[in-house]
């Protein structure tokens, strides 16, 4: 006969169990072995169907249950009380990443087996913020952002360094020269938002030489990619002649591609040019009186 439990009491994002007691499933007995010290799991998975699986498949290996897991004891969930120390805990250990100093690695043959980005990211942003650690550690979290891209191969999280840096967020040094390179990082693997960030800072030289060649380089791979903003900077750079011949016609086409997609900017330097529109872009008449 399997062993019992007095009834568990959840918080009050999960309805109490009436049940006096409930026995617990063979399969959590099995499972609940490496999460002796979480007795919570083990009641709630008594008590809750869905997590017992979840626990066994945790138990197990299963990547996304220990993530499911991680997430509950961050945020108090799923009938969880808020663990933020047990809930690093998985996230390192799904990191599959090893440490000094509780710095990340980030030479491929010191992993442990297939890099788990997510958690990688989601570590970044408990140091950032100060979650499940002693203090918030800029030069941490920024180490495990640049791990989850760089052994991690997350585009998104080059991206988040390099605004980072922009902004100096999160008490970390303010780096144009940084973000542009980890802006660089993130558009050669075509990240949109890093293609537009890499124009504009070619367009004014903030941590590259300035080239108005090059931003409009990049703004039309961000346009072409769709970057609403993207396809405005194409027009601008067209009618002022920055790194291309001058052509208002070359402008209105770029502007109407904007402007239909609802940039108001985009619309306003159609009505400024708007004989030359008129002539160039069907339909533009419908924009420009509406």
């Amino acid at each position: 006969m399997s062993p019992a439990l007095p009834p568990l009491y959840f918080n009050d994002k999960v309805s109490p169990s009436t049940s006096a007691a409930v026995a617990i499933p063979p399969e959590v007995l099995h499972c609940i072995v490496d999460y002796s010290t979480w007795g919570v799991l083990a009641k709630l998975a008594s008590v809750q169907t869905s997590w017992s699986q979840i626990m066994y498949d945790a138990a197990d290996g299963s990547t996304q249950s220990k993530w499911d897991l991680a997430q509950a004891m961050l945020e108090g969930t799923s009938g969880l009380e808020v663990n933020e120390t047990k809930a690093m805990e998985l996230l390192l250990s799904l990191s599959q990443v090893e440490t000094q100093n509780d710095i990340p690695v980030t030479d491929v043959s010191a992993t442990n087996g297939p890099c788990f980005a997510p958690a990688m990211k989601q570590i970044a942003t408990c140091y950032l913020e100060g979650v499940g650690v002693q203090k918030p550690d800029a030069d941490k979290g920024l180490a495990w952002l640049k791990a989850a891209h760089d052994v991690g191969a997350d585009v998104d999280a080059a991206h988040q360094v390099a605004v980072i840096y922009e902004y100096g967020s999160f008490g970390a040094e303010h780096d144009v020269v940084a973000a542009a390179a980890w802006f660089r990082k993130a558009a050669l693997t075509g990240h949109m938002e890093a293609m537009a960030e890499l124009g504009l800072c070619y367009e004014l030289g903030c941590g590259v030489e300035q080239s108005d060649e090059e931003a409009l380089e990049w703004y039309i791979k961000a346009a072409e990619k769709g970057h609403l903003t993207a396809k405005y900077s194409v027009g601008e750079a067209f009618e002022e002649a920055r790194g291309v011949p001058q052509s208002d016609e070359e402008a209105c086409l770029w502007y109407f591609k904007a402007a239909i997609e609802g940039d108001e900017d985009s619309r306003r330097a159609l009505c400024r040019l708007e004989d030359i529109a008129r002539i160039v872009v069907p339909g533009v008449a419908a924009l420009l009186n509406a």
